[in-house]
């Protein structure tokens, strides 16, 4: 009744509890999908959260490193992007080459080797795509919905994009919480407008947060957080 109600589709369920993406259900759009979300959600944890979905927009993560230091890394869904020549199959075998890309259970890995599921061919048969197909150049296809790094997510650094006014957020919300160290999961269309200009939310705020997708992008500069974690250890203690 709240999601129906309250909130209106389209809606996210996930578990209350941190489960690192596993059993979340995003862009739910009818009173079916969302029963089916939350019993999803229930075999994780007992307690659920619904949420809005917000449509047109990417996951941003920005860590924030007592109150002044920030970097931003842009969350992309898996990816090939075409080169007028080679098959999705193909360019997923050369992406996926990559030796940056590890298997999904190794943990020394930030970023992994994209996975060819039902989500995959369901999203390429919308685009009267197959395997096999040659996608044009330059073309980006999506061969997941969601950016979540086991699927073999993208890593885009984009701190030198980000509007001032969300780089201020971004200190604020540290200031808020009065935390030295946060990882915030922020949703919006386009970091280099600002915020209060364009639908956007902060999904989640981390305080153990994940440094080295700022170290180990898949494309863009790396941004040296531990050397600013560092510098916080010795001012303060």
């Amino acid at each position: 009744k709240y999601g129906i109600d309250e909130l209106g589709f389209p809606l996210v369920v996930k578990p209350r509890s941190g489960s690192v993406a596993r059993h979340v259900t995003t862009n739910i759009q009818n009173k079916e999908d969302l029963q089916q979300a939350i019993y999803k959600a229930i075999v994780y944890s007992p307690v659920f959260i619904i949420e809005k979905f917000i449509e047109n927009s990417f996951v941003y993560r920005a860590t924030v490193v007592d109150f002044d230091y920030v970097a931003v890394v842009k969350q992309v869904p898996a990816n090939i992007v075409g080169d007028g020549n080679s098959t999705i199959q193909e360019l997923v075998k050369k992406k996926n080459d990559d030796k940056r890309r590890g298997e999904p259970h190794q943990k020394e890995f930030t970023l992994y080797k994209c996975v060819i599921d039902n989500t995959t061919m369901r999203l390429l048969a919308e685009k009267k795509y197959n395997l096999q197909s040659i996608p044009e150049k330059h073309k980006t296809i999506y061969l997941q919905k969601n950016p979540f790094l086991k699927l073999g997510g993208d890593l885009v650094e984009v701190t030198e994009k980000v509007h001032p006014n969300n780089i201020k957020l971004f200190k604020d919300i540290a200031k808020l919480f009065d935390i030295r160290l946060v990882g915030i999961d922020f949703l919006i269309p386009d970091i280099s407008f600002s915020w209060q200009n364009q639908l956007c939310a902060v999904l989640e705020l981390n305080n153990v947060p994940c440094i080295e997708m700022h170290h180990f992008p898949s494309s863009g500069a790396p941004r040296n957080v531990a050397n600013a974690l560092v510098d916080l250890f010795f001012k303060y203690y």
